[in-house]
């Protein structure tokens, strides 16, 4: 099923943060110094948290 398919109101993503994940910018803040992983426009990575960066 693509991301297309899916309705607004049962895409969980959508709803949260207004926008597909696909759509999310992980180009703008760097890695996580955690975890390693992209931090997304919103402050957050796969770890499981804001990790406070702006």
């Amino acid at each position: 099923m693509s991301i297309k398919e899916i309705t607004d109101e049962l895409n969980d993503h959508f709803v949260l943060y207004g926008k597909n994940a696909a759509e999310v910018d992980y180009d703008g803040i760097g890695v996580c110094p955690f975890c390693n992983s992209r931090i997304d426009e919103f402050n957050f990575c796969a770890c499981g948290g804001n990790q406070g960066v702006d």
